[in-house]
């Protein structure tokens, strides 16, 4: 499973962040890109646990089976509602934004790799090695979102 912690794979999600500009057009959503690279700093930051994120309580999507399919196997579905706390309007340029997102994405990824990380609003407890697939996978979901 690709993961943020992985420095093949960090890199390659980081160059394909670097070919969105602010004229690509999403396939899906309502997102601009504006929105969607500050969607994904904020969630950058919530993996980092630095914003926090009211709890969902669902506990369904807390447990194997679920947690383990969404997470490693199935793709994150199209136009699934997020968290409110991350969907903030994006008004900074593009190129700035997208700065602070690679240097997020780097902090991560040289971060710990062992042990729980910041509680999901959604999975509950997620561990560090948990945190680093699911951002890799959150952030795929939106490259592919603007054909990145």
């Amino acid at each position: 499973m690709r993961s943020i912690l992985n420095d093949a794979d960090r890199t390659a999600i980081c160059q394909r962040i670097g070919t969105v500009t602010s004229a690509s057009v999403p396939r899906w959503g309502r997102m601009d890109v504006q929105a969607m690279l500050a969607h994904l700093r904020l969630s950058a930051l919530m993996a980092l646990g630095e914003l926090p994120v009211a709890n969902k309580s669902k506990r369904v999507f807390q447990v194997f089976p679920l947690k383990h399919l969404i997470l490693h196997v199935v793709p994150f579905p199209k136009g699934a509602p997020t968290a409110p706390e991350l969907l903030l309007p994006g008004s900074a340029p593009v190129d700035a934004v997208r700065s602070e997102l690679l240097t997020l994405l780097e902090r991560i990824g040289k971060g710990p790799r062992e042990g729980n990380g910041p509680v999901h609003p959604l999975f509950g407890t997620l561990t560090f090695r948990e945190w680093g697939v699911a951002t890799h996978k959150h952030t795929d979901h939106h490259l592919r979102q603007f054909g990145a």
